[in-house]
């Protein structure tokens, strides 16, 4: 796999407008996802937000988020689109039935008044991960993608959990971007990147949709339009569209294919994600929960269990 095919995308504190807006936090993945092509069916797909620790957020930033992570176009040049997010979180039930039982909340470190928020209620979905048998290991991992089943358009593994100070947060009618905290970010693509990403990134690493060179090699420029072999391909260059896929696609991986090569990604949890059930409640560690975990504790611990 090329290293242009992944982009580091960073998040530096300060207050950041001119020709910096668009270096850090969310808005440098948007930059970057704007000069990407994506086939059609990544068109309105949905987007998963995965991580251990959520901020005080309001539905105005949501949407600002939102419009960042759902950046992009198609082949015909017609924009991808904004689709509700899915944000995978552990209930109270999965933490308690967990391997490490309520001790594996202290990992999950989010008060009840963040998590708790009426309007975030649209957005929960369960923590799964049977196909590697991780679900009662609770994550600690942060992960963003955008998918439709199980094949992915990009894939970002992050230090950023999701709240204003990671990812920071526009101000000044949009003129100025706000971060508070230092985070890294290293995102994936499938498919095939305009020729902007045939170059190098200076800052951030993001896994791009690029191609794969037959010959191991690439070039940093495009000195014309070499012929083109039956499959479409330069004789010259021999590039393969990558293809992202989970770890769930049961497409065939070692089909010969002349135009793309299958890449799977270990992404940590089953999509497409579950929404919430009326009965579950998002897990948050400043709760009381006196129904007692695998080890017959409660939360806190020091809290005595109810008579």
């Amino acid at each position: 796999m090329l290293a242009k095919s992944v982009r580091l995308i960073a998040s530096v504190p300060g207050y950041h407008k001119g020709s910096n807006l668009k270096k850090w936090g969310h808005m440098k993945l948007r930059s970057v996802l704007q000069e990407c092509i994506f086939e059609k069916e990544f068109q309105k797909s949905p987007i998963a937000y995965q991580f251990s620790s959520l901020g005080s957020l309001d539905e105005k930033w949501m949407t600002e988020l939102a419009s960042s992570m759902s950046s992009g176009s198609c082949d015909d040049k017609t924009p991808l689109g904004s689709s509700k997010p899915l944000i995978i979180w552990p209930t109270v039930e999965d933490v308690r039935c967990s391997l490490e039982g309520y001790a594996a909340g202290s990992a999950i470190p989010s008060p009840q008044k963040n998590v708790e928020k009426e309007f975030l209620k649209q957005y929960w979905a369960k923590w799964k991960a049977t196909h590697t048998g991780r679900c009662r290991a609770m994550p600690h991992i942060k992960t963003y993608t955008r998918y439709n089943g199980q094949n992915l358009a990009w894939f970002l593994l992050t230090s950023a959990n999701l709240s204003k100070a990671a990812w920071g947060a526009l101000q000044k009618n949009n003129s100025q971007l706000m971060i508070r905290s230092y985070e890294v970010l290293i995102f994936r693509l499938g498919g095939v990147p305009s020729m902007h990403h045939r170059m190098p990134s200076s800052l951030g690493v993001l896994f791009l949709p690029s191609p794969v060179n037959l010959h191991g090699g690439f070039s940093c420029t495009d000195n014309g339009s070499p012929p083109k072999n039956e499959c479409g391909l330069s004789e010259e260059s021999k590039w393969k569209r990558t293809k992202l896929v989970t770890l769930n696609w049961e497409g065939n991986r070692s089909s010969d294919s002349c135009s793309e090569v299958v890449v799977p990604l270990p992404v940590p949890y089953e999509l497409p994600p579950k929404p919430y059930s009326s009965e579950d409640v998002p897990w948050s560690w400043d709760r009381r929960y006196y129904k007692k975990d695998l080890y017959g504790q409660v939360w806190p611990t020091h809290v005595p269990a109810a008579i």
